[in-house]
């Protein structure tokens, strides 16, 4: 992953729980003190600050990786990538639907980039169901956390119901998001 990804997490460390904190991951972790944004880095460096933030922090994976995903679109990508977010969508349901898109324009910046990938069907009137493919494991509480973010930026209140692995015949995460303006 690149290191932007790497530094927002140092930064959500800090913020969250101090300097600390961060230091006791970082050296947990075996990170460098600082990431430059535009390097790759190795997967491992991302998973092995997660589970060093579960060991300091105390809090498990799933949960950090949910505010992580909600820290990165309020924090990050609402604040350095918003011309990006806004040539993807207006709404939640287009920016949802070409996130596909918005990372292909992304790969332009990070010529190393392996984005996941997203599949959204309108099933109905306030329902999408989302397939989320992805190379790297674990990461599905974090686009859970991304869609949360997503949710609160465009106004919107939703409920994410995870469809089973077995009941399709897709490698994915299947999802289905229950949506309507916030009120």
């Amino acid at each position: 992953m690149y290191g932007l990804v790497n530094a927002a997490v140092q930064t959500l460390v800090r913020e969250s729980a101090g300097e600390a904190a961060w230091a006791a991951v970082r050296d947990r972790a075996g990170a460098p003190d600082e990431f430059s944004p535009l390097q790759a880095y190795d997967d491992g460096v991302t998973y092995a600050l997660v589970s060093a933030a579960v060991e300091v922090l105390g809090l498990p994976a799933d949960q950090i990786l949910r505010t992580f995903g909600r820290y990165w679109v309020e924090r990050v990508a609402t604040v350095h990538y918003r011309e990006l977010m806004d040539r993807t969508g207006t709404d939640f349901v287009s920016f949802v639907r070409h996130l596909d898109s918005l990372h292909t324009r992304m790969r332009s910046s990070f010529p190393e980039y392996r984005p996941p990938s997203f599949r959204v069907l309108v099933l109905g009137p306030g329902l999408l169901q989302v397939d989320y493919y992805s190379e790297r494991e674990g990461l599905l509480p974090f686009v859970e956390g991304l869609f949360e973010g997503l949710g609160a930026y465009f106004g919107e209140d939703f409920h994410l119901e995870h469809i089973p692995d077995d009941s399709h015949p897709l490698p994915c995460k299947r999802m289905r998001l229950r949506h309507r303006p916030a009120t």
